[in-house]
């Protein structure tokens, strides 16, 4: 892939846009791998590539949000270590599983959240009490971290669900959360990739440096704004997103 001062600076604005939405809800990385591939990046470096971004993203949105008081360590640290488990099976199946089944099943279960974030504001503007046991709890963050181990794309979707329905926290403190579970999970597979060679180290880099700009940015919006501004943009782009979904696997 030829890199260029024009190049660079696409890179680096469409590194803020994903970081903005990964903090304040999700779907950043399904603009990043599309936007390298079109470049001509192999879609798996392109996979690998973006966790050097999605990395220092999630330490400034944790920071960011730390500083305004949301982040609560103590229920993010122990679903971070359950969701990294998950992700060093995902990272290591990144090749192997059907991508065409894989979308369409995603596209189908964030159009779900979609229809949820819409009609059942309840459900995720406020914070409730926990529905399922700790083995439900461990069973679903797993299963997240597998996949966000594999793709990464449209995992922060999943998180919002897992932390909304699950574990019982409202989107803003479960946006700081994510940025810690995330961080975490995607250090372990940065390893990997990168021990493959499958990280490309500058581009990662300029796509981290914007990310970064967009994650403080996002977590002070989404503080600023609340649970209700975050659910009507979170459910714009997860329609987007499922609807792009489909059409990348048909």
């Amino acid at each position: 892939m030829e890199h260029s001062l024009f190049l660079w600076t696409g890179i680096f604005l469409v590194g803020i846009i994903a970081g903005f939405f990964n903090t304040i809800g999700g779907g950043g990385s399904l603009l990043v791998l599309p936007f390298l591939s079109f470049l001509g990046m192999d879609v798996a470096v392109a996979n690998g590539t973006n966790r050097l971004a999605i990395v220092l993203q999630s330490i400034a949105g944790a920071e960011a949000y730390r500083k305004k008081g949301v982040l609560c360590f103590r229920t993010a640290l122990p679903l971070a270590g359950i969701t990294t488990l998950g992700s060093v099976f995902g990272t290591f199946l990144a090749i192997t599983i059907d991508r065409q089944s894989l979308n369409l099943s995603v596209a189908a279960f964030i159009s779900l959240m979609a229809i949820l974030l819409v009609f059942k504001p309840e459900m995720w503007e406020k914070q409730h009490e926990t529905r399922l046991s700790k083995a439900g709890i461990f069973l679903v963050f797993f299963a997240i971290g597998m996949y966000g181990g594999f793709i990464q794309a449209g995992v922060g979707f999943f998180l919002t669900w897992g932390l909304a329905l699950a574990v019982g926290v409202g989107l803003v403190g479960g946006n700081a959360i994510k940025m810690v579970i995330v961080g975490l999970y995607n250090v372990i597979s940065l390893a990997i990739f990168y021990g493959n060679g499958m990280v490309d180290i500058p581009v990662g880099l300029i796509m981290a440096g914007g990310s970064m700009v967009g994650a403080v940015i996002g977590a002070r919006f989404a503080v600023a704004k609340g649970n209700t501004w975050i659910r009507w943009i979170l459910a714009a782009v997860v329609i987007v997103s499922a609807v792009k979904m489909v059409f990348d696997a048909l």
